[in-house]
């Protein structure tokens, strides 16, 4: 049942995500309203670090609960709202002036903000309910989950965003994607949590303190430094779709379809490589494709090769939300993993500065500059890599 319950919430997870994916939907909605790469940047970083730097904070809440499972329901129809709210202000953004970029950055605050919350008791209810002799099967079984249900989004993303005029397309769009994180919770009600053994609340203070002891072990700390560094990827991601729409049109659609699919197909190479080579080799491999098709992107000659480029996006997409999750567990003792859960996070939110960084220097340098120099930090983090065990 356990297995099942967070199938279920993957699959409409998924909808929701590629229907307001940081990467395709939400870049391509900014720039035609704002065309402003810093306002995109910006929005990318806060979907990406705010979650990071709140969750040592909310670890540090959520250790003293016996019960993770509530948390996380609230957490996810929380951020279900907040899409409502997106979807909302899209419908009435001639009507909102200034305004308009308020609501949206309130609702992109509080949907990231919430995600971290549910993403600490996610963990710490998954690791708790999948033993660990199931879990080489049950991470690439959720991310084919996952893919399929995208893959099924990006045809409805496609559909949506050409059934009627801007930004109404989008707003649709984004209302769809609230209703189906919302179903997302139903079979969590039927999930038997067994208890957390709680720890006392730390002093802020103490807590911060406490992150160079747990840093002694090395394999988190090594995690650690390569979840920064992919924040090189961040740098590029966002703004994949907006070149390739400066070069070839309103293609939003199809490049959603093609990066899920990629994210699909990937799974069967994953979930080979997990059994047999264990996670850290998933990491290796989709970092260095990661490196190799950020250097490609500002020189494929044609449409037809930018589908192929994001078919592979997808791909290393998979794979990083693979290794990040399963590999953490994997590490984390059972009393620390709320912690390391926090961690991680935590140190995640420099990498989440990139998209800020990588907005910042396209109004100067460009597409091709911000695409190497981003290709050329994802080699070096590729080296850092063989430093995981």
């Amino acid at each position: 049942m356990a297995s099942f319950a967070f199938w279920w919430h993957m699959a409409f997870l998924s909808l929701a995500s590629t229907m307001i994916n940081v990467n395709t939907v939400i870049p391509a909605y900014l720039e035609r309203l704002y065309h402003s790469s810093f306002l995109i940047g910006v929005i990318s970083s806060i979907l990406l670090g705010l979650p990071s730097i709140t969750q040592l904070f909310f670890a540090n809440f959520l250790k003293t609960k016996k019960f993770k499972k509530p948390y996380l329901m609230f957490g996810i129809l929380t951020r279900a709202f907040a899409i409502f709210l997106l979807a909302l202000a899209t419908f009435y953004i001639s009507n909102l002036a200034e305004w308009g970029i308020l609501l949206i950055l309130t609702a992109v605050i509080l949907f990231a903000t919430t995600g971290s919350f549910a993403g600490i008791a996610y963990m710490d209810l998954l690791g708790k309910t999948i033993s660990r002799d199931k879990r080489y099967y049950f991470f690439p079984v959720r991310q084919a989950v996952a893919g399929g249900f995208s893959f099924a989004a990006g045809f409805v993303v496609k559909y949506l965003l050409g059934a009627s005029a801007f930004p109404n397309n989008y707003g649709t769009l984004f209302l769809t994607a609230s209703v189906a994180l919302s179903i997302a919770i139903v079979l969590f009600f039927f999930l038997k949590e067994p208890e957390s053994e709680i720890t006392p609340r730390s002093k802020t203070l103490d807590m911060i303190k406490s992150i160079p002891i747990l840093l002694k072990d090395r394999k988190l700390l090594w995690y650690v430094v390569v979840q920064v560094l992919g924040g090189f990827y961040f740098m590029a991601l966002p703004f994949f779709v907006v070149y390739t729409v400066h070069r070839f049109g309103n293609v939003v659609g199809n490049i959603v379809i093609f990066q899920v699919s990629g994210m699909v197909i990937s799974n069967l190479l994953w979930g080979v490589i997990s059994k047999r080579l264990g996670n850290v080799a998933i990491a290796k491999t989709g970092i260095f494709l990661a490196a190799f098709m950020t250097a490609l992107a500002p020189f494929l000659p044609s449409l037809i090769w930018y589908y192929a480029f994001f078919f592979m996006i997808g791909s290393t997409i998979s794979a990083r939300g693979i290794f990040m999750d399963a590999y953490l567990i994997e590490i984390a003792p059972a009393k620390e993993r709320v912690m390391y859960v926090g961690i991680s996070g935590t140190f995640g939110f420099i990498g989440a500065l990139f998209p800020m960084l990588g907005g910042i220097l396209l109004k100067d340098f460009g597409f091709v500059n911000v695409f190497v120099i981003a290709a050329v930090g994802l080699s070096a983090t590729f080296f850092v890599s063989f430093k995981l065990k």
